[in-house]
């Protein structure tokens, strides 16, 4: 049986939807190529961003590997990801047989929302390990010096680094939001993250013409990142309000493409 009796809590039923989820990523072969090309893209970063040099850090790499692998390929993997992740059921018409079983239509959604979560983790996992063993096998990463002088410990450094990857995990979770938003429209993968990649792009190129730059949670994408890339650099930098439009932003964004959705799902006729 794949879903318990409907009498079970709703909690349960998502549960036993997202272990589903979890054992259809781990078979598709398509779900490695991700994790696999931001270790790759990680590893070659030291061809752009040396990790020796006077007066030079290890942490300054990790800050532009980090940042670089997450903001532009790791973007573009996780929207399309979670941009298939609800219209390649709806294609191939296997969604009717889901919604027969005892597991409500906004659960379906908050499954395929979770799977979505944990593959934009598992990435920035692969992205924040690969980097700092980089760093810590080919650099110096003991603190930052200058003159001398420590400035940040490595602990600092650590902490700060830790802080910034649990800021940047709320615009991700907008980004995944959106294209699972998106693939609820759709009918077809291909179309679904042409369409989910297209829309983002647009508004990059023209949010600042456009004056929306501020309210678009995109925006945000380096912010978590800036401390850690300061005192990289042996600046002192505080939080500025762009940390809380960041946060902000994200969980407004998150949750009207999650209510989106929802809503999406429940007013499809899948059984016509």
């Amino acid at each position: 049986r794949v879903f318990p009796e409907s009498a079970q809590p709703m909690i349960g039923r998502i549960a036993t939807a997202y272990q589903i989820e979890l054992i259809k990523a781990f078979r598709s072969k398509l779900s490695y190529v991700g994790p696999i090309l931001v270790v790759l893209f990680v590893m070659l970063t030291p061809l752009l961003h040396s990790l020796r040099g006077e007066g030079e850090n290890a942490y300054r790499f990790i800050a532009f590997a980090t940042s670089t692998a997450l903001n532009v390929l790791g973007l573009f993997l996780v929207l399309s990801f979670c941009a298939s992740l609800i219209s390649g059921e709806t294609g191939t018409g296997s969604i009717r047989l889901v919604l027969t079983r005892p597991i409500l239509r906004h659960e379906f959604v908050i499954a395929k929302l979770s799977i979505g979560f944990t593959y934009a983790i598992v990435l920035s996992l692969l992205v924040g390990l690969t980097a700092w063993a980089i760093a810590l096998s080919f650099g110096s990463a003991s603190g930052v010096e200058y003159g001398g002088e420590m400035l940040f410990t490595s602990g600092a450094m650590l902490r700060a680094y830790l802080i910034g990857f649990a800021l940047h995990l709320a615009p991700q979770f907008a980004f995944v939001s959106y294209a699972v938003m998106i693939s609820s429209f759709m009918k077809s993968n291909a179309a679904s993250v042409i369409t989910s990649i297209g829309i983002w792009l647009l508004l990059d190129a023209v949010k600042y013409p456009l004056g929306i730059s501020k309210v678009l949670f995109a925006t945000y994408v380096d912010t978590p990142w800036e401390i850690f890339r300061a005192q990289s650099d042996g600046l002192t930098m505080d939080w500025g309000e762009s940390v809380y439009w960041c946060l902000g932003t994200s969980l407004v964004a998150a949750t009207i493409f999650s209510i989106a959705a929802i809503v999406t799902i429940h007013r499809r006729n899948f059984h016509g």
